[in-house]
């Protein structure tokens, strides 16, 4: 008889195990839009698989690079997407073409690092729409370059009752919003659409599904406009209010909460009334269209908030103290006429031209503002400025410290183009740009009108140029670049939380409090204001919106103070915890970077606890009577409920006082 080596005994039990987790696919549903679809499947073991990527053939003859999606296993758990008990996975496929017959690849990778592939065809319906995405007039189509930098586009619109919408450079369109609502005010985010219609704001997942994720009528909001752009933590947001029109930004997380307002009346008031002048001759409420903000961008280099005023000039300003830093405009215009403005102008450099009548800021790869130049001068204000036959992209690079602007690229296509309103011009990789013409026709847009989106790489070429019918700036506002052929999904790692008290001079010591399972319990008095801290431990660095406290039925627990966040650390400080309770912590928009999240760390609060199992007895009593008189260390500081830094007969009468006393059975 053959004995086998350890080697080839350890090569069978691999292939065994590679040939135990498998996936098969049961079957697939249409999704809310012919780009979406649902696939079934069921893991075997329900819980070998690790995650799972689709990716969809390009049609033939296409260069673009195909829509490709990576899902983490625990991503899909947390949106409901798979049962770990059966294995039951719905695989959320978007990108599809519609009135098609999609081939998408399933790549799954198990949790023993072997994978699988198959193959399966998704047939889409027609999509119809009146807005022509789907029959553009192809003025130039996709070269077969593969220089481009990027394949996707997304289009911001208010035509067709349902937006935004994403193209691929071929012209096809691959998603379009679910929500019921089109705006302006959108953009992708976190692998999301946020968008912004009248005083709410929706996120509209890339698998159809949306939520609304807040109302800001609360706060004074009674109209959004204009655009939604990249802020320093979060989402920029245009916003009318019932004393300002187009002249107040708010900046927002991935969870819609609100981290800051910008109110550029009481900005540039404060600023003018220092120099000297009278703002009201400037500055003007609500209906007055005086400012007309239509973009803002947040610079990272020099932690500024720069906003568009298409009426004035663009404006930095400090982006905590709100302090003007430099304007950017015409000086042939109004503005320029105030001494406290003009104190903040940039000179230009050599063969530099000013920005009139600008949209659609960003910053660019090499920190330069990069922006859509109308040509338009002021329709509110005299002098109304210079006015030009014809826009441009512009990008000029800002010398804060000689406070001077100077024009690094531009794209005048022979001075051949018109858009006295909207448009844009983003960049994706270095020099890779897509141009939106919103709307071509004279200072006075009259019926028929047209948009245009062309793209440019690195080496100035036109790779395509697309052309649809338009009312104003309804069919293409803003058109940005984005990919769908590397998206990948993920989930805010957990973090390790404890409740943390100082004993004394013994130090600091941690009760666990697990997320999930049974909960932590605190046995340790909170002292005179019944005061207790959270520490939450995340695996990278980490900012945090805020946090709640829910306390437990009957019970009273308050924030005290405003949590912090230093590094991947976040700490909370609780007052006013009453004993006997079940509550749990809320930490609101945590984000890493990559993931904004809610996390919940539930707490059970029992003095006299020390065993941790939900009842004060006399094991409780007998475990601190044993150990008192000893060094708290971490092996025994629960019995030092006093939190003193020594164990003794305080904590023993503490202790038999409570006796008797449960947590509520954990729901």
């Amino acid at each position: 008889m053959k004995h086998l080596s350890l080697a080839a005994i350890f090569a069978l039990v691999s292939a065994i195990s590679v040939q135990a987790a498998s996936v098969i696919i049961t079957g697939q549903t249409a999704g809310p839009t012919p780009f979406t679809a649902q696939i079934q499947l069921t893991a075997n073991p329900a819980t070998s698989v690790k995650s799972i990527k689709f990716q969809i053939a390009p049609k033939a003859g296409s260069v673009t690079r195909p829509v490709t999606a990576t899902y983490p296993i625990e991503y899909l758990q947390k949106r409901g997407y798979f049962n770990a008990q059966t294995g039951a996975i719905l695989l959320p496929v978007f990108g599809l073409y519609a009135g098609f017959v999609n081939n998408v690849t399933l790549t799954y990778l198990f949790t023993d690092n072997t994978s699988q592939q198959t193959a399966v065809n998704v047939s889409t319906p027609v999509f119809t729409t009146t807005c022509g995405y789907t029959t553009p007039v192809v003025i130039q189509a996709r070269t077969g370059s593969t220089a481009l930098s990027y394949d996707y586009m997304l289009i911001k619109n208010i035509c067709g009752g349902a937006g935004p919408v994403i193209i691929d450079t071929d012209g096809a369109v691959r998603w379009i919003g679910t929500a019921g609502v089109a705006d302006h005010s959108a953009t992708l985010f976190q692998n999301s659409v946020y968008l912004g219609h009248d005083t709410t704001l929706y996120r509209i997942e890339l698998d159809g599904t949306f939520t609304i994720l807040n109302d800001y009528a609360n706060v004074g909001v009674v109209n959004f406009h204009h655009n939604a752009d990249f802020g320093k933590r979060g989402i920029l947001l245009e916003v009318d209010t019932a004393s300002q029109f187009e002249a107040i930004d708010m900046e927002v997380d991935g969870l819609g909460n609100l981290l800051k307002t910008w109110n550029l009346a009481d900005i540039i008031s404060a600023a003018m009334t220092a120099g000297g002048d009278d703002p009201s001759q400037f500055v003007q409420p609500a209906p007055n269209d005086w400012f007309h903000n239509n973009s803002v961008t947040y610079r990272r280099s020099d932690d500024s908030l720069i906003v568009s005023s298409r009426e004035n000039f663009v404006i930095a300003v400090d982006y905590t103290s709100n302090a003007i830093k430099w304007i950017l405009g015409d000086t042939t215009k109004q503005w320029f006429q105030f001494p406290s403005l003009a104190s903040y102008s940039l000179s230009l450099g050599a063969n530099t031209l000013p920005p009139i009548g600008e949209h659609a800021l960003s910053i660019t790869k090499d920190d330069g503002l990069l922006l859509f130049d109308n040509g338009r001068s002021s329709v509110n204000h005299l002098p109304a400025g210079v006015d030009r036959d014809y826009s441009a992209p512009r990008k000029y690079q800002i010398n804060a410290q000689s406070q001077v602007a100077t024009e690094t690229w531009n794209y005048t296509a022979n001075e051949s183009f018109y858009s006295p309103f909207c448009s844009s011009v983003y960049e994706d990789a270095a020099q890779n740009y897509v141009v939106d013409y919103s709307v071509l026709g004279p200072q006075t847009p009259t019926p028929p009108l047209m948009s245009e989106i062309l793209g440019l790489d690195s080496s100035g070429n036109k790779i395509f140029h697309y052309q649809y019918p338009t009312t104003n700036c309804d069919t293409a506002f803003n058109t940005m670049p984005v990919h769908l052929e590397q998206v990948v999904f993920s989930v805010l790692p957990a973090p390790v939380a404890v409740s943390r008290k100082t004993h004394g001079t013994s130090g600091a010591f941690d009760i666990p409090l697990p997320l999930t399972g049974n909960a932590g319990v605190e046995c340790r008095a909170g002292g005179v204001n019944h005061d207790y801290q959270i520490v939450a431990t995340f695996p990278t660095a980490v900012t945090i919106t805020g946090a709640t406290v829910t306390a437990g039925n009957g019970g009273t627990a308050a924030i005290s103070g405003s949590p912090t966040a230093s590094g991947n650390q976040v700490t909370v400080n609780l007052t006013n915890v009453s004993n006997v309770q079940r509550l749990t912590v809320n930490l609101i928009g945590v984000n890493d970077g990559v993931n904004t999240d809610n996390v919940s760390i539930p707490m059970g609060v029992l003095i006299g606890d020390t065993t941790g199992n939900g009842i004060v007895n006399a094991s409780d009593v007998s475990q601190i009577k044993a150990r008192s008189g000893g060094t708290v260390i971490t092996g025994n500081f629960r019995s030092d409920l006093t939190a003193n830094g020594s164990i003794n007969s305080s904590d023993v009468t503490m202790a038999k006082t409570a006796s008797g006393t449960a947590l509520p059975a954990q729901k």
